[in-house]
């Protein structure tokens, strides 16, 4: 027995009841009623979120709404019988595009209408991949369409289970199951996408995201310390080594966070739209990105290596006027010295001239005397003072 009810958006909600005095199980649809909720509360009636330039993904505080809404958005409008997301219409895209536009604070800009329509793609995706697991949890195709899933109309579980149950979904599942079995490295992010985490790990000073090899030791090693696997363990020990090679061929205070994403690409493989190690929402490095990282990394160093050279001049200049100054001290030393040396001689002779003079003039008179005494007992006696006192 089913619940049916028709949205605004001209599509069926379906919801399963389930058969007395059985309980449904898991938590039900999203509704997104806390998100109308903010709505009402926000000054111009739309949320905050962004969206960086640089990458096909939400992040911020508000990244989580904007999943919630758009996931809610999605389930309304993009219905799930056809083959897969390039199969929904473009009118429902559009409807898809238009709501987040208004409901967020957003400007309608190519980039953001990309990303918009890249995260519903992801979260059709996942819906659809939760709707194949309920299909395999029956056996028959009876009892498959007996037990519809919820959010879906029969007209859409009827397509599913025909399409589930084809040789060419069939083929396609085994490929990605292949596919999935020969992913080597693992990460402790679970739904979270890659680059919130980054965003939330930047720090609060200056904006500045981890480097590369720092979020790939934040996303694949557990709260004890260890590593995910032995995989992840591997290729952070490769782009040390890399680093560490890197770091003997550049001048001291290169940026090191330059050459850490520059050895973590060298390291890593790169798939079709896909930069591995960062996550959905990131393209790739191409090889002029890499060049350009390269050319970064020759700037930075040739800035260095000239503030090394006018360091070196400012610090041989300094040198030079210390050689003066102390030149100039020494210089001013010896003066003194000498002066000290001929003003000890100049009262040694003033002293002997008085004390002659003393012994062969008995009758001079005593106030000349005098003169002569005070002024041979002056650090600053002199013949000249003396011939001007007397």
């Amino acid at each position: 027995m089913t619940n049916v009810h028709t949205n605004n958006a001209g599509t069926a909600d379906v919801i399963a009841t389930p058969p007395p005095g059985q309980k449904r199980k898991g938590r039900g649809k999203t509704t997104g009623l806390s998100i109308q909720k903010k709505l009402k509360e926000s000054v111009n009636g739309k949320l905050k979120v962004i969206i960086p330039p640089d990458r096909m993904v939400a992040v911020g505080p508000g990244a989580k709404d904007f999943v919630t809404e758009l996931s809610v958005t999605v389930l309304h409008n993009a219905r799930h019988d056809v083959k897969n997301w390039k199969g929904v219409s473009d009118l429902a895209k559009d409807r898809i595009v238009a709501h987040m536009l208004d409901t967020f604070q957003l400007p309608d800009i190519q980039h953001n209408r990309d990303t918009i329509l890249q995260t519903a793609k992801n979260l059709y995706r996942y819906r659809r991949s939760r709707l194949h697991d309920h299909f395999k949890k029956f056996a028959t195709k009876e009892v498959r369409l007996q037990n519809m899933p919820s959010q879906v109309s029969e007209a859409e579980w009827k397509f599913l289970v025909e399409y589930f149950n084809s040789d060419d979904f069939k083929k396609m599942s085994e490929r990605n199951k292949s596919n999935k079995a020969k992913q080597e490295v693992n990460h402790i992010c679970g739904r979270k996408s890659f680059q919130a985490v980054s965003f939330e790990a930047r720090d609060t000073n200056t904006g500045k995201e981890p480097n590369s090899q720092k979020f790939w030791e934040m996303t694949h090693v557990n709260s004890n310390g260890h590593w995910v696997n032995d995989a992840s363990a591997e290729v952070n020990d490769k782009v040390k080594e890399v680093v560490a090679e890197k770091i003997q061929e550049i001048e001291e205070g290169t940026d090191v966070d330059l050459i850490a994403n520059a050895a973590f690409m060298q390291t890593m493989r790169e798939k079709a739209g896909y930069a591995c190690g960062q996550g959905s929402g990131v393209k790739p490095v191409t090889r002029r990105s890499r060049d350009e990282i390269q050319e970064q990394l020759e700037a930075q160093q040739k800035e260095i290596e000239e503030e090394r050279r006018k360091r070196e001049s400012l610090e041989s200049k300094l040198m030079e006027v210390k050689n003066q100054l102390e030149e100039e001290r020494r210089s001013r030393e010896v003066m003194e010295t000498r002066l000290v040396r001929e003003q000890k001689l100049l009262k040694e002779g003033v002293m002997a001239l008085v004390s002659h003079m003393q012994s062969s003039m008995n009758g001079l008179p005593a106030a000349i005397f005098n003169i002569i005494n005070n002024s041979a007992g002056s650090d600053e006696a002199s013949p000249t003072s003396l011939m001007d006192k007397n």
